[in-house]
Formats: structure tokens, sequence, C-alpha cells
């Protein structure tokens, strides 16, 4: 056997590692802001306790960041044009450019918000009473919802008998992230009495320099929000102040004060992904339900990991559109399965890059995957029923015939 070059070494790259320029080095440390942020704004700084035992035993700190009210109340953010509640897309826009979040008024309707209120708590008893329930230092969280009502179905795919509103909503989140983007999970957050604030944190965790959000977080109050009840915290404008100094690696200054969003239950509050944000404090008896469903550049992996955790019952009756916002569309870019979906276009339901039927024959224990084929394969090997044979069969056929949907893109029937 010949000997392998000391180029190749390990010992020997980990010597040059070290001892020489590495590329990107100052780019990449210079991603996360926060050191920066901590250091000027020292009220902000607070980690909430790690053990469950802690959690309800919390004492309230005047003058943190969390010790504040909604902005039509803060002596320093009276007098500016904060985000309204509004159906007026210029509003919506200007606000989410200026601010980093708009607030969509009536989004979902008064008997929507109740369908989705008794879900929410039906649910969230019956974690705890399973034993099951997860418990955050704010109160409780219902993960996975997709498989926990088909009204959560509708809220991911914004279906207008579940999101009256939802048409607007899509326009405005297509606007921040381009097409084809995907949801990256659809967590129901429960404010509980006791619990503690959280750290404020930008949900993009990449390219914070970038001059366009990579992902978005659709905020769904279903219970009304406001300083009494922990309705979010946030610092309006620091999605530009915190881009701006990651891409001109500089210190962040002395942000702003945070406030508390306040919305009326059923206002849909779109926040985008580089904004300061946090769950705030309850201080009622009234648990306080913000819906969670965020949406991002799909090729950033989701959080979720909805191949794994959606019931085969859900996929079944997916729709294409909400198939799509689970990741069950492969594209050029990102997700293909064996190779399936090279030459899909990208646009939000093209028939040729669906995934789902692998997923499928994977519940059934009928997936049969390529395997190492030659000019030597028996008849046999060469004619096996792989799922791929099947799966690109269906796609071609439905490329040419199926009906066209959203933005004239062709979708599965």
């Amino acid at each position: 056997m010949s000997s392998i070059p000391t180029e190749f070494d390990p010992d020997y790259i980990a010597s040059k590692a070290s001892a020489e320029p590495q590329m990107y080095r100052a780019e990449l440390a210079a991603k996360d802001p926060m050191k920066s942020v901590l250091e000027s704004n020292p009220e902000i700084y607070f980690v909430p306790p790690k053990r469950s035992r802690e959690w309800g035993q919390w004492e309230f700190k005047p003058g943190a960041y969390y010790d504040t009210t909604i902005g039509s109340k803060h002596a320093f953010w009276n007098d500016k044009d904060l985000p309204k509640a509004t159906k007026d897309i210029k509003r919506l826009r200007s606000d989410m450019l200026t601010w980093g979040y708009c607030k969509i008024e009536d989004a979902l309707s008064a008997d929507q918000v109740a369908i989705i209120k008794q879900r929410v708590l039906d649910q969230a008893e019956g974690e705890r009473l399973a034993g099951i329930a997860q418990k955050t230092p704010s109160g409780q969280n219902i993960n996975c919802c997709v498989n926990k009502g088909e009204c959560f179905e509708g809220l991911i795919e914004h279906h207008p008998s579940v999101v009256q509103g939802g048409a607007l909503l899509e326009q405005l989140v297509t606007e921040a992230l381009g097409e084809n983007w995907i949801c990256t999970s659809l967590i129901a957050s429960i404010s509980l009495q006791g619990g503690v604030p959280q750290a404020l944190h930008q949900d993009q965790d990449i390219a914070l320099d970038s001059r366009s959000p990579l992902t978005i977080n659709i905020l769904t109050p279903i219970t009304d929000i406001d300083e009494t009840n922990g309705g979010t915290l946030v610092i309006p404008g620091s999605h530009l102040v915190l881009s701006d100094a990651v891409r001109n690696q500089k210190p962040v200054g002395k942000l702003p004060p945070a406030i508390n969003i306040d919305a009326k239950a059923g206002t849909m509050i779109i926040t985008d992904g580089r904004l300061l944000h946090s769950t705030g404090i309850n201080h009622t008896e009234t648990p306080r339900i913000v819906m969670l469903n965020g949406m991002q550049h799909p090729l950033i992996r989701q959080q979720e990991n909805w191949m794994l955790s959606v019931k085969p019952e859900v996929i079944e009756r997916a729709s294409p559109k909400l198939l799509q916002r689970m990741g069950y569309q492969a594209t050029n870019a990102a997700q293909t399965n064996e190779g399936h979906g090279f030459g899909a276009s990208g646009s939000l339901q093209e028939a040729t890059g669906s995934i789902v039927d692998f997923r499928l024959a994977a519940d059934k224990g009928e997936y049969l995957r390529v395997g190492e084929l030659g000019p030597d394969s028996s008849t046999e090997d060469l004619n096996t029923a792989f799922t791929l044979r099947d799966v690109v069969t269906k796609a071609r056929a439905g490329n040419r015939s199926a009906p066209v949907g959203i933005g004239g893109t062709k979708i599965n029937p």
C-alpha cells in the first residue's frame, strides 16, 4: 500500500490550521452580535433558572428589560409611530421595514380564534395528564401541533377556513422571504402566572448581516396580549441595528428599551427573524396563548423534523400547500430524495418535486431504495419495483395534468 502524502496527515493539517491564517475567520467570528449587545446593554441580560424546581420561584427585578410596558404607555416610545393593527398592506409593509414587525388586524375571526383556543387548552391538559407536557420557564409549550388538530394544519397552510386573512399574510411573507418558503415549526406557547421572562434573542441565527430576513415568525395571539399577561417583548428596529453592526463589523451600542407588544386575539404579528424579542411575564391568573409559526427560506434546516414526526393520516389528507410548507417538496436547491427533485423549478407547488410518497412507502414498510447496480446485475434486480421508479413516473404524469395553483404553478391533484 502506498504511503499517504504528508499534506493529508491530520496532525500536519492541524499544525497548519493553528499556525496560518484561516479563511473567513474574522467574518465568522463577527456573526454573533450578542456579546456587544450584552456589554452595552447590561439591563437586558437575563438567564432563566435552569432547574425545574426553580421555575416559578424567580424574583422580579425592577429596571430590567422585561420591567416595561406597551409602546403607547412607554415614555421613550409613546410619541413614535409604532406598528398598528391594520389590514392596509402599505402600512404593514412600512411597519415591517421600519420596525421589524407588523400586525394584521383580524387575521383570524372570533370563531376561528375560539376553535384554536379550545383545542390548545384541551391538548395542554391532556399532555399534563399523560405526564408528557413540556414545561418551560414561562409556562408550557405544545410542540408539533400539526398532529394535534386539523385546525393547526389549516394554520400552517393559512387556509381561509382557519385564517381568514391568510392571503394577505402570505403575500407579505413572500415579499420578505421570496417564493417557496417553508414552515420551520408550529408551537403553542402558553405563558402562566409565576413564569419567568425569556432572554432576548433573534430567531435568525445565520447570515445576520443579510439585508433582508431569511426567517420570519408569525405570532398569533389566541388570547389578548399586553404588558399584564406576557405580551411578546421586542426592541423595535433592532433588526436593522444588529444587521448593520454585523455587516460593518462594529459593536452594537446602546439599544432603545424593550416594550411589550399589545394585540387582540386573532391578530397575526409578523416578525423579522433578526428582531430582538422574547416572551414576557404573565402577571395574571389566566393563561396567555400565542401560536408560534416560523417560516424560512427553504435552504435553512427546519426546527421540526417533519419527515419523521408527522402522523401518516395527516400526510395522507394534507393539501399540496401544506406538504410544501412541511418540506415534502424537493427543489433544485434543497431536500431531494434519492435525487428526486433535481429539475423541479422550486415554485410553490411544483408537481414534479413532491417527495411525500417516499415517506408513505416507508410508513408501510414498502420503501425500496436503489442500491448497487451494474452491468452484471440480474434482470430481477434491474426490474425491482424501486420506490423512486414509481415516484418519478407519477411525478411526470402529474406535471402534465396537474391543475394550476398559486402564481400559475401546477399542483398535485
